[in-house]
């Protein structure tokens, strides 16, 4: 799928649509070849920031991020339903600022019982997938 997406972007550089190119491979984070590419976007075309984010010719495309705190037996963490045993203990703004580093900004919130629940967005498209729910 990277090799696609690298495509795309190498199309939409050669039609000189670096803002669309940039946000699509700033999806690709794990990519070097992707992280070169924005580099020399970068030195070419500046990133405007404050353009609305553009991806697959959509306006506003967004990523979702849950982050879960359960309360028993100390305070658990989990992002999207993986657990995040190194956060284990460490006060609620350890979890939200390091989210807040990689760009998520806390749209929601929901509590019940020892549990919560932050809802974030980042601009981006992200992956659907099930995941197992907490045992009850």
């Amino acid at each position: 799928m990277a090799r696609q997406e690298l495509q795309l972007a190498k199309e939409l550089i050669s039609e000189k649509q670096f803002d669309k190119a940039r946000m699509l491979l700033l999806q690709m984070k794990d990519d070097p070849t992707a992280q070169k590419w924005l580099a020399k976007l970068d030195e070419i075309s500046p990133s405007e920031g404050d353009s609305e984010p553009i991806l697959n010719g959509q306006a506003s495309a967004w990523q979702y991020l849950a982050l879960e705190v359960k309360r028993s037996y100390g305070i658990q963490y989990r992002v999207n339903s993986e657990n995040k045993a190194e956060w284990k203990d460490q006060p609620i703004q350890y979890p939200l600022n390091l989210l807040g580093r990689e760009g998520w900004e806390l749209i929601g919130f929901d509590s019940h019982g020892e549990t919560a629940n932050y809802i974030f967005k980042k601009p981006g498209i992200g992956q659907a997938q099930k995941t197992d729910v907490w045992d009850q």
